[in-house]
């Protein structure tokens, strides 16, 4: 992807979250109705926040809850398709729900053998679930599909490997394994929650770079996986027959080094994050938005389109962790904080860590 002369972007209009999480947050999701932002952390906890005011012009966020599991990290979180529960996956091993309606009240879903890695609600049709169903991807190698209403599963799937990262929209889901295969649902194609199985199977366009992060455009038409070598690559769901569905892939994350102009440093992709563009009635063509957020603590946003970088911004002190769009990409939130790429003791108590959001400049769109 080309990105020969970048526009630099600033810092300095950015809002950061006060008070934010005690520890480096590992997952961002916006709901999918308001202008609310959930934030999974390493304390054992998943924030909710309230942006509205931020939309509206007055700048101020307002945190609203948060859902406790007694130290236990949470790796990921999601909304529903309404925004009234939120779902966080645990390193205990279990799926925790909790009602905004009842902020306090969780709903705990047991079954996994290994760490909770990543949670998305899904549409499956053929279950016949108004509101949508869970899924669980864990380092146990399986996709578990959960009805709130029912105690177990009503599917699991077994897949080749843990499950490093996932996403999903719609009856779109998209897993990433760590023996570097993508697994790719069709679910309104099912007949039957128990017969769910992944209508492609692919290796990894990323070849033998570590999956760090998938994410699904609006619609379920495209995915994209980053990985631990500066790279991400864009495909197709329902690709031809014939082909993989791999369109292309193109580095970011990468800078020479100071010391020597022969050596380039590589970081991780550590998230990506599409921006929902339909939403803006400017009289825009299918342009396609897209998000980095690097191990170099850059955030670097994409015209995946016309292959281009449309602006790049500079590292607060610290890795981006997490990031994402609002509903109808007006904002972006992003988390700094420790990613664990240099261990453990890297990981001191003075890293740089917190959440900041910032208004998304129309010209993207254009």
């Amino acid at each position: 992807m080309a990105a020969p002369k970048p526009n630099i972007g600033t810092l300095d209009a950015d809002i950061a979250f006060h008070p934010g999480p005690e520890d480096t947050v590992s997952a961002l999701r916006w709901s999918p109705k308001a202008d609310h932002v959930a934030a999974s952390a390493w304390d054992g906890r998943v924030y909710i926040y309230d942006a509205t005011n931020v939309a509206g012009g007055t700048g101020s966020i307002r945190p609203v809850t948060a859902m406790n599991n007694n130290l236990h990290p949470f790796l990921d979180c999601d909304f529903n398709q309404e925004g009234k529960m939120i779902a966080g996956a645990s390193t205990d091993g279990k799926v925790h729900i909790m009602d905004l309606n009842a902020p306090g009240q969780t709903m705990t879903l047991s079954g996994h053998q290994a760490p909770v890695r990543t949670v998305r609600w899904v549409d499956l049709p053929c279950a016949g679930n108004s509101t949508g169903l869970l899924v669980s991807g864990s380092w146990d190698k399986t996709l578990r599909f959960w009805d709130k209403r029912q105690p177990n599963p009503i599917a699991t799937v077994n897949l080749t490997d843990r499950v490093w990262a996932m996403d999903g929209s719609g009856t779109t889901l998209v897993a990433g394994t760590a023996d570097n295969k993508i697994h790719i649902f069709n679910l309104g194609k099912m007949t039957q929650s128990s017969a769910i199985r992944p209508t492609m199977v692919i290796d990894s366009p990323l070849v033998d770079q570590q999956i760090r992060c998938i994410a699904v455009k609006h619609g379920g038409q495209y995915w994209a996986v980053g990985g631990i070598g500066g790279r991400v690559a864009f495909g197709a769901t329902q690709p031809n027959p014939m082909k993989s569905g791999v369109t292309f892939s193109f580095k970011c994350h990468r800078e020479v080094s100071k010391e020597s102009s022969k050596v380039t440093n590589v970081y991780a992709v550590n998230d990506l994050a599409f921006a929902n563009y339909i939403a803006h009635q400017n009289g825009s063509t299918a342009r396609i938005v897209m998000a980095t957020a690097g191990q170099d603590g850059q955030v670097m946003v994409w015209n995946v389109t016309k292959k281009t970088r449309l602006i790049s911004y500079p590292s607060p002190g610290g890795s981006i962790t997490a990031c994402g769009f609002n509903w109808d990409a007006t904002m972006f939130a992003y988390a700094v904080g420790y990613d664990w790429g240099m261990g453990c003791a890297y990981n001191t108590p003075n890293y740089p860590r917190g959440l900041a959001l910032r208004r998304v400049d129309y010209s993207w769109f254009a």
